[in-house]
């Protein structure tokens, strides 16, 4: 009898994680950045609903495959009715990535990358985003207002929350629209990508109000920061269709 009653547990556990609702924030890191720049993260995660709810969260770091992250199924930990929860120890130091979550019918996800260094802290949210809302191929993604001065650099960052290997284009354009360079980007089932200072990577020494443009053979998420490099703070482009 004990033994059934324990096995009804567990699949009622898992049909609640089945039917779980899964959101990625890309961009997470817990790691040194430069000009003496600590980059955290810190996660708030709310149940409004008036039923106790529950999250999952798995870390898929960058520049590896993460089929097996895709895939886990982590024990979920429960949100009482109208409860927020504080995690900062979701990325492990020196890691930067995508934070994978498996959270119940209502819950919400909201993220701050922030540098600690200094007196002071300064970052940006990050919005936890469903599978659905991925670029899919033969759509475009566009990331406007990106520049490369002496006072400015740009990073983009690229995810696959698919299961195939996949290519993402990046092209970017000038103010008046010629190209100014592009690359293509092979990204594993679950890979992240950052690129750093993208615009001179792309051939841009100097630039601004520069768009890029991005395409892939399978469904990504594409982001840019463009960040100030006197203060080091950055500011979230997000992807436009």
């Amino acid at each position: 009898m004990m033994r059934r009653f324990l096995l009804v547990l567990a699949a009622i556990a898992a049909c609640g994680l089945a039917n779980g609702e899964e959101l990625f924030v890309p961009m997470v890191a817990q790691r040194q950045g430069q000009d003496g720049a600590w980059w955290n993260t810190e996660v708030w995660i709310s149940n409004p609903t008036v039923n106790t709810g529950s999250y999952a969260a798995v870390f898929l770091p960058a520049g590896q495959p993460n089929i097996e992250g895709l895939r886990a199924d982590p024990a979920p930990e429960d949100l009482p009715p109208g409860a927020t929860i504080y995690r900062n120890d979701l990325v492990p130091e020196g890691g930067i990535g995508v934070l994978r979550f498996i959270a119940t019918p209502g819950v919400v996800v909201f993220t701050r990358v922030f540098n600690a260094a200094g007196r002071g802290s300064f970052g940006q949210g990050m919005p936890a985003m469903p599978r659905s809302a991925a670029t899919r191929p033969g759509e475009i993604a566009q990331l406007v207002g990106l520049r490369r001065t002496p006072a400015f650099r740009t990073n983009i960052s690229l995810f696959n929350p698919s299961a195939e290997n996949g290519v993402v284009h990046v092209r970017l354009y000038l103010q008046r629209g010629e190209v100014a360079g592009e690359e293509s980007y092979r990204l594993a089932p679950g890979g992240y990508l950052q690129l750093d200072d993208a615009l001179h990577a792309l051939g841009v020494s100097r630039g601004e109000h520069v768009r890029a443009e991005v395409t892939g053979t399978v469904p990504f998420f594409a982001f840019a920061s463009v960040i100030d490099a006197r203060s080091g703070a950055p500011t979230l482009v997000p992807a436009a269709h």
